[in-house]
């Protein structure tokens, strides 16, 4: 029996047909200018159903605004670049599907999948009990949260220790809807304030309002913030990271054929070492995972 879907969930899901049309009139599906040269693997594509097959695409949602998971070119504008994008290429090119991308923003990112605006989404997605109500997932990545604050740390501010500051979150994450709470109990019950929230479309608009001082503190991905504060002196990370006990994922509609692919696709990439060699190339070994499963959160 599936576990029924939460208030909060169930209000994602009654979106997703207004989700489906914003995607659609302002972020049409853009093909893809770097396609993998990976040859097609009979096993693997003839898992991919039908329908999907039969389009010849894959088509991928995420936002192009979370580097070093996936963004958009300096060169072009365009094409697509990161971790995400070239995994998304590689299980394409496995299955013989050519990948379209689907700009996406993060919040809205299962919505589109429920209301058939994606195949699949990457954008550094957490797998967590609660959204594999209404999605599944397919592993890659273990991952943690920090802090990103002004260099001298003011408030002396840590990821777990945020009580007080308004904090830059991404609209629809785990760092919004379950990091943040949880710590606003734990403040308030230590006689302290909580933190006040600010949650914006995309991580860029929430590293510009800490830039310009309209936020205390920045609370999202490791490997996110870590390539912020290298490109930013202003910046500095709030240690220690934050671990969070659940993975990271591609993120499928409820129940779908194509997760049988997706995860031959995965498992192969992380045996034939593609998966080993991208996770190098963006200097991403410490969110590195040894073996890909269906829906692997703890919590």
């Amino acid at each position: 029996m599936r576990i029924q879907t939460s208030p909060r969930l169930a209000a994602l899901t009654g979106a997703a047909v207004a989700v489906l049309a914003l995607t659609s009139c302002t972020a049409a599906g853009t093909g893809d200018a770097a396609a993998s040269d990976t040859e097609v693997d009979s096993a693997i594509s003839a898992l991919v159903p039908e329908d999907i097959a039969a389009t010849g695409k894959l088509r991928v949602a995420m936002d192009g605004a979370n580097p070093p998971f996936e963004s958009l070119s300096e060169e072009d504008g365009t094409t697509y670049v990161g971790l995400d994008p070239d995994l998304a290429r590689e299980m394409g090119a496995l299955m013989g599907l050519e990948v379209e991308f689907v700009p996406t923003s993060f919040d809205g990112i299962i919505p589109g999948l429920q209301a058939g605006a994606a195949d699949i989404a990457m954008n550094s997605i957490g797998d967590t009990k609660e959204r594999e109500e209404v999605v599944d997932f397919v592993t890659y990545y273990h991952n943690g949260s920090v802090a990103l604050v002004a260099s001298g740390n003011p408030m002396d501010l840590t990821a777990s220790a945020l009580c007080g500051a308004k904090v830059g979150v991404l609209r629809g994450s785990l760092q919004q809807n379950t990091m943040l709470p949880a710590q606003a109990e734990t403040c308030q019950a230590d006689g302290k304030e909580a933190p006040v929230e600010s949650a914006f479309q995309q991580t860029p608009d929430s590293l510009l309002a800490l830039q310009s001082g309209q936020v205390d503190a920045v609370l999202a991905d490791v490997p996110t913030l870590v390539n912020a504060k290298n490109a930013n002196p202003a910046f500095e990370i709030a240690g220690p990271a934050f671990k969070n006990p659940n993975p990271g994922g591609v993120a499928l509609p409820k129940d779908s054929e194509l997760v049988a692919a997706v995860h031959a696709a995965v498992t192969k990439l992380m045996e034939d070492g593609t998966y080993d060699e991208l996770i190098e190339k963006y200097d991403l070994g410490d969110i590195a995972i040894e073996e890909s499963v269906v829906n692997g959160a703890v919590s």
